[in-house]
């Protein structure tokens, strides 16, 4: 017997605690009717990885240092300039790869950060509305697919953090911003809908990525350390954007057959965003300072004029900000002892200088332990300057917890920032309190919070209303959905059918 149709939908970036809490009060009638019928819980994602390296651990079911993905700007071979490569593709092929290759039915429309068509899927449509996609990164497999939803009406478009990049989100019209995702998750809801109606598939896998910006650019009326909170009493945007997105999982699910297995990821959350990716760079100035200045502070200098360019001058000139930096870059952290690798904006990173591993390494092997334990002791020491509470939740080596990372384009270190509070000075042991000069361009970043819910009913292996297990992972995704179409197991994840 052949195995039942086996759906995975993903609601990016948004956030399982106001999920269950519009569960609770009645806000989310369809996603409380699919926990009902299905078992729910928390799962536990990457520490001190953001979600560029989320995305490929899901459809890989392996961890970054096995798949190679930790953010779409990357180190590559021992050099200091961060190559920016969108979608950086992994090493490993997503799961339904394989189920493709054993000749099942497969169809992707728009997952998060998903990797290219591998050619054996019935379609497979990316950048259609995810976060962040530029327009011309919109592909469509095969291409003869893109005139036929063009004549169903159907219309890709780029999301707000594109169209405003350089606008903070609490000066942004937020009705306005909320009527453009509305129109986003209806678009997302359609291609969907077509796709399924088009095609008889064994697998679908799709993404709602709207709540992806409206967490970043809407967070501030949920947070109520922001002037712009609402009140209970008032319209809030974000919760009206969560409501369509469960309107739209309620119709995607009303036409999957019966038997259907399904699957709903919800995550990685989001939260208030409080640290610039740029307060690494600023500690490791106080922490760690280089030899000679003058690079580092003409990179400064370059920066500080940039920001104080109109956005429509920054949309512009964008490709030549960005070539200049990097090249700038490149000068300064070749001398220093230690650099700051980007990462998501809940995440922070840095990189020691490391001989035979860096093109111009400052630390042997030999000093590279005590270096590594004097910066980790160091920033775990480090304070908010008004709340007095930790600058950071965790530090971590990546050798402990990924090894092998740090060998390609992982940092050493990885760090979680605290965004409970505004950072606006650090203070720490022997450290003169500094004043952090970048401030958040969105209010949401992510945070590690991350929920499943699953539908299973053939064989009766999932009892309504359950929770799975609390050791639930992100790896477990892959090994759940290899099962449910029968394919055999990928990746170091466990099936969460068994």
């Amino acid at each position: 017997m052949n195995p039942a149709k086996t759906c995975l939908l993903l609601l990016e970036a948004v956030e399982p605690d106001l999920i269950r809490a519009g569960i609770r009060n009645g806000d989310l009638p369809n996603l409380a009717s699919l926990c009902e019928s299905g078992v729910q819980g928390n799962v536990n994602l990457l520490p001190g990885i953001g979600a560029n390296a989320l995305w490929p651990s899901l459809y890989t079911g392996l961890p970054p240092q096995e798949h190679g993905r930790f953010y779409h700007q990357q180190l590559e071979g021992g050099d200091y300039s961060a190559r920016d490569n969108h979608q950086t593709e992994s090493l490993t092929p997503a799961f339904w790869a394989a189920l493709a290759d054993q000749g099942r039915k497969v169809v992707i429309l728009d997952p998060p950060k998903a990797p290219p068509a591998c050619g054996p899927e019935l379609c497979h449509v990316s950048g259609w509305r995810g976060h962040f996609y530029y327009q011309k990164e919109l592909t469509v497999y095969p291409e003869s697919l893109l005139e036929e939803l063009t004549k169903a009406g159907l219309q890709p478009g780029e999301c707000p953090c594109v169209t405003t990049r350089f606008t903070r989100s609490i000066d942004r019209d937020g009705t306005s911003l909320a009527h453009d995702l509305h129109q986003a998750i209806t678009e997302s809801r359609n291609l969907i809908l077509n796709r399924m109606q088009s095609h008889d598939w064994d697998l679908l896998v799709a993404g709602l990525c709207a709540g992806h910006c409206a967490g970043h650019q809407l967070w501030h009326y949920q947070d109520p350390d922001c002037a712009e909170h609402l009140t209970a009493n008032a319209d809030n945007p974000l919760q009206a954007i969560y409501r369509a997105l469960d309107q739209a999982t309620g119709d995607i699910i009303a036409e999957l057959p019966s038997d259907a297995t399904l699957l709903v990821f919800i995550g990685p959350g989001m939260g208030p965003c409080h640290a610039h990716p740029a307060l690494m760079g600023e500690l490791l100035d106080a922490l760690d300072p280089p030899k000679s200045r003058r690079t580092g502070k003409l990179r400064r200098h370059m920066t500080q004029l940039w920001r104080r360019l109109p956005p429509a001058w920054r949309q512009r000139l964008l490709g030549a900000g960005h070539w200049a930096d990097q090249r700038l870059q490149h000068a300064d952290f070749s001398r220093r002892t230690c650099f700051p690798v980007r990462s998501n904006d809940n995440i922070g990173g840095l990189r020691i200088n490391l001989k035979g591993r860096e093109e111009n390494g400052h630390v042997t092997e030999e000093e590279y332990p005590a270096h590594l334990e004097r910066l980790a002791s160091q920033i775990a020491a480090l304070r908010n300057a008004d709340t007095g509470e930790p600058l950071v939740t965790c530090v971590l080596k990546t050798r402990e917890h990924y090894p092998g990372g740090e060998l390609g384009a992982m940092p050493d270190l990885l760090v979680e920032w605290n965004e409970s509070a505004p950072v606006r000075a650090v203070t720490g042991p022997g450290l003169p309190k500094f004043e952090v000069t970048h401030t958040p361009q969105w209010s949401g970043a992510h945070n590690q919070h991350a929920m499943l819910i699953m539908r299973e009913t053939v064989s009766g292996r999932i009892t309504p209303g359950g929770t799975l297990p609390a050791d639930t992972r992100v790896f477990d995704i892959a090994a759940t959905m290899n099962e449910a179409c029968g394919g055999t197991a990928v990746g170091h994840g466990r099936s969460l059918l068994s």
